[in-house]
């Protein structure tokens, strides 16, 4: 009898323990966090987009105003008078400070190089532009006297000191909260300064979405482009599902800076190999109209390559220097607050060596591979 009593105690015993074992694991569940997730979706959306771009479609026209008025001034070079093209207000205000004074100088000095009475004057080898000049067409190219075309330096330089420059504002504001960044319809703003619509079409792109698709691969939907969209998408989406994906929030924005700065540094790459191609095919012409041509374009091709690099001088969230920046625009021989030399990449074909060192610096700056730097040197279209 003694021994069931107590055999009843520990089967007791050991029934309390195994209850208490499942009503410690009930317990524990109950405390478990669930993780919430984040829906993406695979195509951007919003519901009031062009509402929320008004004043980064203003700054995209007015840049597009300012283009339009140097090809006018380009075309009529030497044929009519072209008067001042003056610098629109949202445009000047949203651009870096260094690079608006500038633009009002390039502004003047296109004017002056359009109503010149001669075409461009070459100094030849270890020449330099006489007193008094102030450039002219180079075939169908307007230059300075220098040998640079402007028109690039207004327009492309402008992708990185205004539109990139209010796109930090942009991402700084919603990182911040501020006041009219609070919603996701402050993503759409990044959409229409970058130049893309809300549809991501190819075939729809202005500004620097022209180049960040170039740059990518299109039937893959690979590349910048693409990256710039997903960026985008994910960041929208994350604002939207409140405050638990604020780090997945700032990620995408800084990615979003990343992917446009490494397009905007791939096109120089692009630019320095297409200057070798055309110069050098440019050399082999006879002396005349077409070699004219020929060098007028590759000089084109050169002003965009220094444009590109130079616009981010000066510029806040960005991975290269601008000292990095600097020795780039002094291969170009293009130093900011120094007088171009363009005109010598007509005379030396030893400056191609600088062309292939700013490839170099650039390759090592962003870890391009080889394969990738070859296929920077395609326009990708549709």
């Amino acid at each position: 009898m003694k021994m069931t009593i107590c055999t009843s105690k520990k089967i007791a015993l050991s029934l309390f323990v195994v209850v208490g074992l499942f009503t410690s694991c009930s317990d524990d569940d109950d405390e478990v966090i669930v993780t919430p997730t984040l829906t993406v979706p695979t195509e951007y959306l919003s519901t009031n987009f062009n509402a929320n771009v008004v004043a980064e479609n203003t700054v995209i026209d007015e840049l597009s105003v300012v283009t339009s008025a140097a090809n006018a001034a380009e075309a009529n070079s030497q044929t009519a008078t072209v008067a001042a093209i003056s610098y629109p207000a949202t445009l000047s205000a949203v651009t870096l400070p260094s690079y608006r004074a500038l633009m009002n100088d390039w502004l003047v000095e296109l004017v002056a190089s359009s109503n010149s009475p001669d075409a461009f004057q070459n100094p030849g080898f270890g020449g330099s532009p006489e007193m008094g000049q102030e450039g002219g067409l180079l075939g169908t190219r307007l230059l300075d006297e220098n040998g640079l075309e402007l028109e690039q330096m207004l327009q492309k330089g402008s992708f990185g000191a205004a539109l990139y420059n209010h796109a930090i504002t942009v991402v700084n504001g919603i990182k911040n909260g501020s006041e009219g960044f609070e919603d996701s319809g402050a993503i759409d703003r990044l959409v229409e300064i970058h130049g893309a619509d809300m549809a991501f079409d190819v075939s729809n792109t202005t500004a620097a979405a022209i180049y960040s698709r170039r740059r990518s691969n299109l039937s893959a939907e690979t590349g910048f482009f693409f990256d710039i969209k997903r960026n985008l998408i994910t960041a929208k989406a994350a604002m939207e599902a409140g405050d638990d994906f604020t780090t997945e929030r700032d990620q995408e924005l800084d990615d979003f800076l990343m992917n446009w700065e490494l397009s905007n540094y791939a096109t120089v790459i692009y630019y320095c190999h297409a200057t070798k191609v055309q110069l050098t095919a440019g050399f082999a012409l006879e002396d005349g109209p077409d070699k004219d041509a020929a060098l007028g374009n590759a000089l084109h091709a050169f002003a965009e390559g220094v444009a590109f690099a130079h616009g981010f001088k000066g510029v806040s969230e960005k991975m290269i220097t601008d000292a990095e920046i600097d020795t780039i625009l002094a291969n170009f021989l293009a130093l900011e607050g120094q007088i171009p030399e363009s005109f010598r990449f007509l005379n030396e074909t030893d400056l191609f060596a600088n062309l292939d060192e700013v490839i170099a610096d650039l390759k090592a700056t962003y870890n391009f591979t080889d394969a990738e730097v070859i296929s920077f040197y395609v326009n990708n279209n549709p």
